[in-house]
């Protein structure tokens, strides 16, 4: 079984390949003969060209194989033929070091001048030593921000196994209700969402699944945000108010994510109101999900809009997409804000509404509230994949 490409992977070889080829042409117009991924696992880079997120760096040429560079050190090159999470297929090439590739031997034929790279900024003295050594008269670029718009963009095989991903994220979502309930401690709820998620087919190194509590906590009421890592064994009673993000992946390794509010009884007025008020922030934002729109002119519309509503928010990453990993860019914050959408990207959607919580005098600080949904960049807007209703849920 795991010799078969499509049992391990969840995608086609013409999938695989198509990935690699839509690189190249990246590579072609940047001059680059050759492509050093040298952070693969951050962004899921590794794993959606040669499938596999333990290489310690994969070496792409115009031309030929792509090379798995396994570091001969670690007990991954040890068991590299047989490791189950490697495709057996003739366009991968599985090596124990950098040295077994004969770069400058490579470069030869490979048609580009130059020696490109994705997440040059995480490049090891070493290999940056071994590199002007092997080719030293060779221009480096980073073309990370080139090829990340077309990582971005989901192909219809993607696009299939981020639904099944959604499929996860809705069954455990319809079964917190009888998760979350009075006497279970915080870091229970957490564990017994994992173990679910996992139970459905997430998995491949990753699950995510936070219960944040707001309430009567030891010195008043708890933001929820800070409900888990600070308050893991608090127990849940009536009156708290639970926000629960879900951020994990399904079959294929592909991420989605849902957000709701919970609340154990029924729930102050002032949550109604900067719950509707995160919807209406939310919605904003989907709506301007189209191609040629940047996530920055999103944000920046979208902070006008809530300062005109008469509430507040805070300047924090809430458009990404979704890959292998919780967030691939193009993001906010981050030089690639301004790069044009595409449609059939996927992307999280959850502005934040800050307030002071009225109804929790005993806590002086700011909580929050937002709706966290997957969209779908689409010419009309953001298409949302889930199916929950978007409603403070009340247990």
């Amino acid at each position: 079984m795991v010799r078969r490409y499509e049992q391990v992977q969840c995608f086609s070889k013409e999938e695989m390949r198509r990935r690699r080829a839509v690189t190249r042409q990246i590579m072609k117009s940047q001059d680059v003969g050759v492509l050093i991924l040298i952070d693969g696992y951050w962004e899921g880079y590794s794993q959606w060209l040669v499938g596999t997120r333990n290489a310690h760096y994969v070496v792409l040429p115009m031309e030929g194989p792509a090379f798995v560079v396994f570091d001969r050190r670690t007990e991954w090159f040890a068991f590299a033929e047989e490791a189950t999470d490697i495709p057996k297929d003739p366009e991968i090439c599985a090596v124990g070091s950098m040295e077994e590739i004969f770069l400058k031997e490579l470069f030869k034929g490979q048609g580009g001048r130059r020696l490109g790279f994705i997440h040059l900024e995480a490049i090891s003295l070493e290999l940056d030593r071994y590199l002007k050594e092997v080719v030293p008269d060779m221009e480096w670029t980073d073309i990370t921000a080139e090829l990340a718009p077309v990582k971005a963009t989901k192909s219809q095989e993607e696009l299939e196994l981020i639904e099944a991903s959604v499929e996860v994220h809705e069954r455990v979502m319809g079964a917190l209700p009888a998760i979350i309930r009075p006497g279970r401690t915080v870091m229970e709820v957490d564990r017994e969402m994992r173990h679910l998620c996992r139970e459905l087919g997430s998995g491949n190194g990753e699950c995510l699944s936070l219960s944040l509590q707001a309430g009567s906590g030891f010195h008043g009421a708890v933001p929820y945000r800070e409900g888990f890592w600070p308050y893991p064994e608090n127990r849940l009673k009536k009156g708290d108010q639970i926000s629960v993000l879900l951020e994990t992946n399904g079959p294929g390794g592909h991420f989605s994510a849902i957000g709701r509010h919970f609340s154990l009884g029924p729930p102050p007025d002032e949550d109604f109101y900067y719950w509707n008020l995160a919807l209406k922030m939310q919605d904003f934002a989907a709506k301007r999900l189209k191609p040629g729109v940047s996530v920055k002119e999103i944000y920046d519309a979208n902070a006008e809009y809530i300062s005109e509503l008469g509430g507040r928010t805070v300047p924090r990453n809430y458009l990404h997409s979704l890959g292998y990993c919780f967030g691939e860019k193009p993001f906010l914050f981050d030089k690639t804000e301004t790069i044009p959408l595409r449609e059939n990207m996927v992307y999280i959607v959850h502005p934040y509404v800050v307030f002071t919580r009225k109804s929790s005098p005993g806590f002086s600080g700011e909580d929050e509230m937002y709706a966290v949904d997957t969209y779908r960049v689409t010419p009309g807007g953001g298409a949302r994949q889930n199916k929950v209703p978007r409603e403070i849920i009340i247990l």
